[in-house]
């Protein structure tokens, strides 16, 4: 096999890499699945509002549809909790993994950013 002066060592530093950042890996995952979360929740809520207001134009233009709005408002309400509750699984989640590991020497700003949408999670929920 021909070597043509390539450091061998030097093909595994990806893998290296990789291994170190798992952490950090992680850390976005969860601080996003977090944000995305009170994303839904924030729409959920805002679709409660929407679907409400159409059935009054409803009310007024077609009555025959009032039973079938209410439905999908029921529906629609029915997501508030659900959103609520993987908001809830997510800041538990993240506030586990802050605490479990050692994130001083890793990406600052991300462990800021981690921070901030715990408390911006908390905050969604009060």
């Amino acid at each position: 096999m021909p070597t043509d002066n390539v450091d061998v060592g030097s093909r595994f530093v990806g893998r290296i890499k990789q291994l170190e950042d798992t952490s950090v890996k992680t850390l976005k995952i969860k601080v996003n699945t977090l944000k995305r979360n009170m994303k839904d929740l924030e729409f959920a809520k805002k679709e409660v509002i929407c679907e409400t207001a159409r059935l009054e134009s409803i009310k007024q233009d077609n009555p025959e549809r009032v039973n079938q709005q209410e439905n999908v408002i029921g529906e629609a309400q029915m997501m508030v909790p659900h959103s609520e509750n993987r908001v809830r699984a997510a800041l538990k989640d993240l506030k586990e993994f802050l605490n479990e590991r050692d994130l001083n020497d890793k990406d600052e700003e991300l462990v800021r950013s981690a921070h901030q949408a715990l408390e911006e999670g908390e905050r969604v929920l009060s």
